[in-house]
Protein backbone atom coordinates (compact mmCIF):
# COMPACT_ATOMS: atom_id res chain seq x y z
CA UNK A 1 0.00 0.00 0.00
CA UNK A 2 1.13 3.41 -0.96
CA UNK A 3 2.04 6.17 1.19
CA UNK A 4 -0.97 8.24 -0.25
CA UNK A 5 -3.77 5.22 0.18
CA UNK A 6 -2.52 4.67 3.70
CA UNK A 7 -2.67 8.43 4.72
CA UNK A 8 -6.17 8.74 2.87
CA UNK A 9 -7.74 5.97 5.04
CA UNK A 10 -6.48 7.86 8.41
CA UNK A 11 -8.65 11.02 6.86
CA UNK A 12 -12.09 11.40 6.53
CA UNK A 13 -12.85 14.77 4.80
CA UNK A 14 -15.99 14.64 5.80
CA UNK A 15 -16.09 14.32 9.73
CA UNK A 16 -13.36 16.97 8.68
CA UNK A 17 -15.63 19.29 7.79
CA UNK A 18 -18.07 18.48 10.17
CA UNK A 19 -15.62 19.28 12.73
CA UNK A 20 -14.89 22.27 10.66
CA UNK A 21 -18.46 23.42 10.29
CA UNK A 22 -19.02 23.19 13.75
CA UNK A 23 -16.10 24.99 15.24
CA UNK A 24 -16.95 27.95 13.16
CA UNK A 25 -20.62 27.66 14.10
CA UNK A 26 -19.28 28.43 18.11
CA UNK A 27 -16.67 30.67 17.04
CA UNK A 28 -19.40 33.34 15.85
CA UNK A 29 -21.69 32.31 18.41
CA UNK A 30 -19.27 33.63 20.65
CA UNK A 31 -18.38 36.79 18.14
CA UNK A 32 -15.04 35.71 17.77
CA UNK A 33 -13.16 36.04 14.85
CA UNK A 34 -10.10 33.14 14.17
CA UNK A 35 -7.59 35.64 15.10
CA UNK A 36 -9.25 36.13 18.09
CA UNK A 37 -9.76 32.38 18.36
CA UNK A 38 -6.09 31.63 17.54
CA UNK A 39 -5.24 33.93 20.27
CA UNK A 40 -7.07 31.64 22.91
CA UNK A 41 -5.77 28.83 21.64
CA UNK A 42 -2.38 29.91 23.48
CA UNK A 43 -1.61 32.07 20.26
CA UNK A 44 -1.37 28.95 17.52
CA UNK A 45 -1.54 30.84 14.10
CA UNK A 46 -4.75 32.28 12.72
CA UNK A 47 -4.22 30.35 9.11
CA UNK A 48 -4.17 26.67 11.14
CA UNK A 49 -7.49 28.08 12.51
CA UNK A 50 -8.82 28.80 8.70
CA UNK A 51 -7.41 25.60 7.55
CA UNK A 52 -9.34 23.71 10.56
CA UNK A 53 -12.69 25.29 9.85
CA UNK A 54 -12.59 24.26 6.31
CA UNK A 55 -11.64 20.59 7.07
CA UNK A 56 -7.99 21.05 5.52
CA UNK A 57 -5.77 19.36 7.74
CA UNK A 58 -6.01 16.33 9.91
CA UNK A 59 -5.55 18.36 13.51
CA UNK A 60 -4.47 16.51 16.15
CA UNK A 61 -6.76 15.91 19.39
CA UNK A 62 -4.44 18.55 21.82
CA UNK A 63 -5.90 20.88 19.17
CA UNK A 64 -9.00 20.11 19.70
CA UNK A 65 -9.27 20.58 22.91
CA UNK A 66 -7.90 23.60 22.87
CA UNK A 67 -10.02 24.77 20.18
CA UNK A 68 -12.87 23.59 22.82
CA UNK A 69 -12.01 25.27 25.73
CA UNK A 70 -11.36 28.62 23.78
CA UNK A 71 -14.86 27.91 22.60
CA UNK A 72 -16.02 26.84 25.92
CA UNK A 73 -17.24 23.95 24.62
CA UNK A 74 -17.16 20.08 25.37
CA UNK A 75 -14.71 18.34 22.77
CA UNK A 76 -17.50 16.30 22.16
CA UNK A 77 -20.21 19.05 21.02
CA UNK A 78 -17.44 19.67 18.06
CA UNK A 79 -17.38 16.13 16.73
CA UNK A 80 -19.67 14.37 14.16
Amino acid sequence: MGKSQKSSQLRNDEQLKIIGDNIRKNRRALGMTQIELAFKCNDIDWSQISRMERGLVNFSISYLLLVAEALQVSPKDLLP
